[in-house]
C-alpha cells in the first residue's frame, strides 16, 4: 500500500476514534485533502499516460501502413515474377539442396506433361530420374556438377520431343534457397523447321539438276527417235529388224516421258486461290476413287470430316491432286484390302486432314526420303507422287508430315492455313 493511502487510512481512523467533532473534522479535512491531492497527481498520470498512449498509438498507425504499403508492393511484385514466370517461353524447374522442387512454371509442365501438383514441392526423385535430364542431380546439388547445356529427347503421350537443359546453380541467397535451376526449351519445332528447310534446299538442288539433265536429253532424244522412225518405215519388207527398232521408239517415248514429268515437276507451282470448302473436296475425292474400276472394293473407307461447312484458301485442282496423291499411295500400300481413313481437324488458324491406311509402313531409313523425288520403294512406281504433293502443299503455305509404323500402317497429316497472309 502507498504511503499517501497509509495516510489516507491513518487520518479516517483517527476521525472515527477522535474524542470530538472538531479533532475528527480536522482529521477528516486532513484525509480530503490527501485523497485531493493523490486524485491530482492520478489525473496528470493519467493525462501523461494518455498523451503517451496517443503518441505510441500513432506511431504504430504509422508503422501498420508502412507494412500494409510493403505487403501491396510484395504482393504487386511476386503477382509481377509469377506472370512472368507463367508466360515466359522457357521452362523453368527449380530445385532447392533438399531436392524439392519449388518452382514448375506452366512451360515446363507443356513440356514434359506431367501435372503441377506432381511436380510441385515435392521430392524431384518422386518423378524423374536421377539423369533424366541428361546429368546427375544429386551430383549437381552436392557438387555443383553440371553440363553448361544438355540435350535429351523424350516421349510423351501426345509427341517425341527434343528438349535443350541450361542448367545453373544459384548460390546469392540464403541456404534454405540455394538450389538449382533448370531452364528447358522445347527445340521440336525448330528441328522440324530446320529438316524441312534441309529438306527444300535438297529438293530445289535436286531439281536444278534433274531441269537441266532433263533438257539434254531431250535434245539427242528427239533426234534418235526421229531416225529410228525413218528406218522403221525403211526397214518394212525386213520384220524381225523392224521388231527391234520399235524397241528403240518404245525405249524412246518412255525417257522423253520420264524428261517431261521431271520437267512438270520442276515448274514452278501457280495457284489460283479461291476459297473452297475442304469437306466437300474430300468428298468429290472420295466419290472418284469409289467409282473408279481400279480400286479394291477390299479396301474400307471410314470418314470422319466436320459437320460445319469450312472455307480455306487453295487451288481447287491443285490441292485435290496433291491429296489424291497421297491417296494413291496408301491404296497402294494395302495390297489392295485394309481400311483407309480420312479425318479433318480443325485447329485455331490451321486445318489439318489426316490419311491413313493399314498398309504396310515405310521403313525408317526411308522415311526421310519418300518427298525426295524419283525415290521409290515400288516396282513400277516413278517417285514424282509424294514430291509433287509435297511441292503443291508447301505452295499453299502448309506443311506434310507422316508417321508410319511397320507392318501397322502409315499416317499423311496435312496442315493448312485458315487464312492466307
Amino acid at each position: 500500500m502507498s504511503d499517501i493511502l497509509n495516510q489516507l487510512n491513518n487520518s479516517a481512523n483517527l476521525a472515527l476514534r477522535a474524542k470530538s467533532t472538531q479533532e475528527s473534522m480536522k482529521h477528516l479535512a486532513k484525509a480530503f485533502a490527501l485523497f485531493s491531492k493523490e486524485t491530482t497527481r492520478l489525473e496528470n498520470a493519467n493525462v501523461r499516460l494518455l498523451d503517451r498512449f496517443n503518441k505510441i498509438n500513432s506511431q504504430l498507425r504509422v508503422v501498420e501502413n508502412e507494412l500494409i504499403k510493403k505487403i501491396s508492393d510484395l504482393d504487386a511484385v511476386s503477382l509481377y515474377l509469377n506472370n512472368i514466370l507463367k508466360n515466359i517461353s522457357q521452362g523453368i524447374l527449380y530445385i532447392d539442396l533438399t531436392g524439392i522442387v519449388t518452382t514448375y512454371n506452366q512451360k515446363a509442365q507443356s513440356i514434359l506433361e506431367i501435372e503441377e501438383k506432381k511436380v510441385l514441392f515435392n521430392k524431384y526423385l518422386d518423378n524423374f530420374k536421377d539423369d533424366f535430364f541428361g546429368f546427375s542431380i544429386k551430383d549437381a546439388l552436392n557438387y555443383s556438377m553440371f553440363p553448361k547445356t544438355a540435350y535429351i529427347t523424350i516421349k510423351t503421350k501426345n509427341a517425341k520431343k527434343l528438349i535443350e537443359i541450361t542448367p545453373s546453380f544459384i548460390w546469392d541467397c540464403p541456404k534454405n534457397h540455394k538450389g538449382l535451376i533448370l531452364l528447358l526449351k522445347d527445340f521440336t519445332d525448330l528441328q522440324k523447321l530446320q529438316t524441312r528447310a534441309n529438306r527444300k534446299d535438297r529438293l530445289n538442288q535436286i531439281g536444278q539438276i534433274t531441269t537441266s539433265i532433263a533438257h539434254e536429253i531431250k535434245n539427242p532424244l528427239g533426234s534418235i527417235r526421229g531416225f529410228a522412225s525413218l528406218l522403221y518405215k525403211d526397214l518394212e519388207n525386213s520384220k524381225p529388224l523392224q521388231d527391234l527398232v520399235s524397241y528403240i521408239l518404245d525405249g524412246t517415248k518412255a525417257l522423253e516421258r520420264v524428261a517431261n514429268n521431271v520437267l512438270e515437276y520442276a515448274r514452278e507451282v501457280i495457284l489460283e486461290i479461291k476459297s473452297i470448302d475442304i469437306s466437300s473436296l474430300i468428298k468429290e475425292i472420295v466419290k472418284s476413287i469409289k467409282i473408279d474400276p481400279t480400286f479394291s472394293r477390299n479396301v474400307k473407307i471410314n470418314l470422319d470430316l466436320i459437320d460445319a461447312e469450312h472455307y480455306i484458301p487453295a487451288d481447287r485442282d491443285l490441292l485435290k491432286s496433291a491429296i489424291l496423291n497421297i491417296i494413291i499411295n496408301a491404296y497402294q500400300a494395302m495390297d489392295e484390302s485394309g481400311y483407309l481413313s480420312i479425318s479433318i481437324f480443325k485447329n485455331i488458324s490451321t486445318i489439318s486432314i489426316n490419311i491413313s491406311d493399314t498398309g504396310r509402313g515405310i521403313e525408317k531409313k526411308d522415311l526421310e526420303n519418300i518427298f525426295t523425288p524419283f525415290f521409290t520403294t515400288k516396282q513400277r512406281g516413278n517417285g514424282l507422287g509424294l514430291p509433287e504433293a509435297h511441292k503443291i502443299i508447301s505452295a499453299h503455305l502448309g506443311s506434310l508430315e507422316v508417321r508410319s509404323l511397320i507392318n501397322k500402317g502409315s499416317t499423311f497429316t496435312i496442315t493448312l492455313p485458315n487464312e492466307r497472309k
